[in-house]
């Protein structure tokens, strides 16, 4: 159940807070005063599309954090824990979202951050929300195969997965066949231009890792007149001086150690200082003749140079053509080969393929075939659902039909098409519901589906954000009782501009807009006594409340009582015989 939605800096909505109840619980305002913004807000945490443009202005980041009791979701609880997000005896579970003006939006569940993923893996077990909208929906026929395939549950869910499946390898291999199968002249031309690039590659001899080793020596040999010269004046200066009669480095420690050998002659602590030169003159010796080794090995040579610029210059040609690397060359080769040989062998390839083809087509007729025997069974309890709910909000003679249409072959959602069909009136043959119903009718069959697909699914809290749109009259008082009677077993809340509807509530909230310092946002307040008959008042007849619509409202909400333990009631005597 929903227990609390707490709002920060959201649209319009400085700092909402807003306790709900079970049972049904109403929102009521004025037009604009921010009642589908709470329900945005929810949707928002739930795991909805975030922008930054949804942050207050003036504001850094908005907030929502939305508090639920999963104590009657007992597997709920075990997935919160299995995902190391909370206690499986925890009966509270927090989902939070948050909107920075400049960055990504973060969500959390209990304090963790989570993905947003992970975040909708939770919620979408928690709460259905109608939209303002969603009962268009129910004008898209395409869209009906989906209501009625939510309404079999999870048998049709599998059969229909399992058939998306085999639709999707039996058109892969189609592809295939189809490319195989394609014009002569095109399959000509790509079988001489893959021999080419194949053919071009394999010449090329080509080993991973050798461009690193042809740069290394290209570079060694265009340098080698300045290596050698370097070398050369290194051992010059090291062992037989530059010319011009300066001694060289052997030579000037050579002294030094005899002068030092001297001093330790007369002072032998002074040893170690002697051996130290004496190292350092072995080590000079080895390093002139390493330097005299390197001179000697360097040469230029101008063929190998030329050999290394042609394989440089051939690499860099195949790399513009076919890879940034010999690795990537390699790799399209051996593609360009397996090409090759897979068209050269299409003949035989493609009766395999067509024997495969055939083979998946079957599968798929039989898994789809499997698919609309539950539509078709499923469907009549859907109609019988749909019809009896329909009664209940005031449409007693309607009748409500799942039409099929068969599609051959099977598309990737079955085998047939599903279109709802209306009749609203005895006589009348079915026709396209998307063609014939009213706003009021489309409104109370999406609330007649959302109640009946609640109760398969087990959601603990729905929420209709103005499900009354283009009701009035007796069709409000079946609309807000049939409301009553879902609220019976499950929390709901209502977003409504029905007198008639708020009169049945459990919980009252009345959301209303102000301009505080220049700024307007939205507040929520919950009613009770007085201040709920002046807002059911305003509702009847709007401001300022007189004495009769006053004394409307307070019989309205009276007979609101009465309605709700009517219902409570039957549903006990109900229970009661069935027991």
């Amino acid at each position: 159940m929903l227990v609390e939605i707490s709002i920060r800096n959201f649209a319009l909505i400085d700092n909402v807070r807003l306790a709900l109840s079970p049972g049904l619980n109403v929102l009521t305002g004025e037009t604009g005063a921010g009642k589908s913004i709470i329900i945005d807000a929810v949707e928002l945490a739930l795991g909805g599309r975030a922008a930054a443009d949804m942050v207050r202005t003036g504001a850094e980041r908005a907030v929502v954090d939305v508090a639920f009791d999963i104590m009657g979701s007992p597997d709920l609880g075990r997935l919160v824990s299995d995902l190391g997000l909370g206690d499986a005896a925890d009966p509270t579970l927090v989902v939070s979202r948050e909107i920075p003006v400049d960055g990504r939006a973060t969500c959390r569940v209990n304090g963790r951050t989570v993905n947003l993923s992970t975040l909708r893996q939770i919620t979408e077990r928690l709460i259905d929300i109608h939209g303002q909208h969603e009962h268009q929906s129910l004008l898209r026929p395409e869209r009906h195969v989906d209501l009625l395939d939510a309404f079999g549950g999870e048998e049709a869910s599998a059969l229909r997965a399992e058939v998306a499946t085999l639709h999707r390898a039996w058109q892969s291999t189609l592809e295939e066949i189809a490319s195989l199968a394609g014009d002569e002249r095109d399959r000509a031309r790509r079988l001489d231009l893959l021999r080419f690039q194949s053919d071009e590659i394999d010449r090329a001899k080509l080993k991973p890792g050798e461009e690193e080793g042809l740069q290394s020596e290209r570079r060694l040999l265009a340098n080698a007149e300045k290596r050698h010269e370097a070398a050369a004046r290194a051992y010059a200066c090291l062992y037989s001086g530059e010319g011009g009669g300066a001694a060289s480095a052997h030579d000037q420690l050579g002294r030094v150690l005899a002068a030092l050998e001297e001093m330790a002659a007369m002072d032998p602590d002074q040893g170690p200082l002697v051996e130290t030169v004496r190292q350092a003159l072995f080590q000079l010796d080895d390093a002139a003749r390493d330097v005299r080794q390197y001179r000697d090995a360097v040469f230029f040579d101008p063929g190998r140079l030329a050999e290394l610029e042609s394989r440089l210059d051939l690499l860099g040609g195949l790399k513009r053509k076919f890879g940034s690397s010999v690795e990537e060359i390699l790799a399209f080769g051996a593609q360009a080969r397996e090409e090759l040989a897979r068209i050269e062998n299409s003949a035989e390839l493609l009766i395999k393929l067509e024997a495969e083809a055939g083979k998946q087509k079957a599968e798929l007729g039989e898994a789809a075939g499997r698919l609309s025997e539950v539509r078709r069974r499923v469907a009549g309890g859907l109609e019988q659902a749909i019809e009896a709910s329909l009664g209940d909000l005031g449409m007693k003679k309607t009748r409500f039909v799942v039409g099929f249409e068969p599609e051959d072959p099977p598309g990737p959602r079955g085998a047939e098409k599903v279109e709802f069909l209306f009749s609203p009136n005895p006589g009348e043959p079915p026709k396209p519901l998307s063609r014939i119903a009213s706003g009021g009718e489309m409104s109370r069959v999406m609330l007649a589906l959302k109640a009946i697909l609640a109760e398969a699914d087990e959601i603990p809290t729905m929420i209709f954000d103005e499900i009354d749109t283009g009701v009035g009259g007796g069709a409000a008082q079946a609309v807000g009782e049939k409301l009553t009677t879902i609220a019976l077993s499950r929390q709901v809340v209502c977003v409504t501009h029905l007198a008639r509807i708020a009169s049945l509530s459990d919980a009252h909230h009345f959301i209303l807009k102000e301009t505080m310092e220049g700024r307007t946002q939205t507040r929520v307040k919950t009613l009770d006594g007085d201040d709920r008959v002046a807002e059911v008042a305003r509702m009847l007849a709007g401001h300022p409340p007189t004495p009769i619509t006053l004394a409307h409202a307070t019989e309205m909400l009276e007979q609101g009582l009465g309605a709700k333990k009517a219902l409570r009631d039957a549903r006990t005597e109900a229970a009661a015989t069935r027991g």
